[in-house]
């Protein structure tokens, strides 16, 4: 990848990887259950993560986050904020938003916010 990357680029890589994260939790559903993964993609691709049945598969939370991400980021987008840490606004670089297009946070607020949400213990 050059060292100058577009915002046309970066709209692209992000549109890739909601589309990517989508499919991937669709799959991971539809391995679970077949007629909800049906009845879910006849709603609106952003409203899946939020559907209530899924509530009932604690083994998809990895992908509903994922999938909760990628909405996070689409909406960003749209606002005109993507590529704006959500806890202190700081920028994110072009070459941190391709590596990860959904990333929310930069590195220190990425730091506390799996500290005080997964229990990290410095040792």
């Amino acid at each position: 990848m050059s060292s100058i990357i577009t915002e046309s680029q970066l709209e692209a890589r992000l549109q890739a990887e909601v589309e990517q994260r989508r499919q991937a939790f669709l799959q991971a559903l539809l391995a679970l259950d077949a007629p909800l993964a049906a009845e879910l993609h006849r709603l609106p691709a952003d409203e899946w993560a939020d559907y209530p049945p899924l509530a009932g598969y604690p083994q998809l939370q990895p992908q509903l986050t994922s999938l909760k991400q990628a909405d996070a980021a689409l909406c960003q987008w749209q606002l005109g904020l993507y590529g704006l840490c959500s806890d202190c606004e700081a920028e994110l670089t072009p070459e941190q938003l391709w590596h990860d297009p959904c990333r929310q946070r930069c590195d220190a607020c990425e730091e506390r916010y799996r500290k005080a949400h997964h229990g990290a213990w410095e040792l």
